[in-house]
């Protein structure tokens, strides 16, 4: 089989159609971290009464968020604590159980610096809902800090630290 030059020629031109795409189009770190905060909403967010194995299954997705341990700090209720995943998961179904909906959503995303596999990043973190507890009481908004890390074994970006602060208005 001869291949001439124009198909050698063609091939290339494919191959460098092909590069190019991949180096332009694959999301960039930045968008991948702002993801997480997208995935996040969506997964925390609940609407009506849910059997408890989808409350069981909820849970574990919200906790799979999480890096291996999480320190979530919220000032407002003098909270400043570390779970593992899997108590992560008990909190969630706790809360899960004692709310009939909840509607979370991350605005204004900001990632202030992504160092290796290390990001920094902020958001205002709007709740509504309707459940026992007071946060879960109409809506709100927060101001949301979170460490990201990079996971080793599948490259998602998981939350290692957030801190949760009540918004002040002058």
């Amino acid at each position: 089989m001869e291949l001439s030059l124009s198909k050698v020629l063609v091939g290339a031109a494919v191959a460098a159609a092909a590069l190019a795409a991949f180096c332009f189009l694959r999301p960039t770190e930045e968008a991948r971290v702002k993801a997480a905060f997208k995935h996040a909403a969506e997964t925390v967010s609940k609407e009506g009464d849910e059997p408890l194995f989808a409350i069981a299954s909820k849970a574990r997705s919200i906790a799979d968020l999480a890096d291996r341990e999480i320190s979530v700090s919220v000032p407002e209720w003098d909270m400043d604590a570390r779970f593992s995943r899997d108590e992560m998961a008990q909190h969630v179904m706790l809360a899960r159980k004692s709310c009939s909906s909840v509607s979370a959503a991350f605005e204004a995303v900001s990632v202030q610096s992504i160092d290796g596999d290390v990001a920094r990043a902020s958001a205002d973190l709007l709740v509504s809902g309707n459940g026992t507890r007071a946060f879960l009481q109409g809506r709100d908004t927060r101001e949301f800090e979170a460490v990201l890390r990079k996971s080793p074994e599948d490259g998602k970006w998981r939350f290692s630290s957030v801190t949760i602060k009540a918004i002040v208005t002058p």
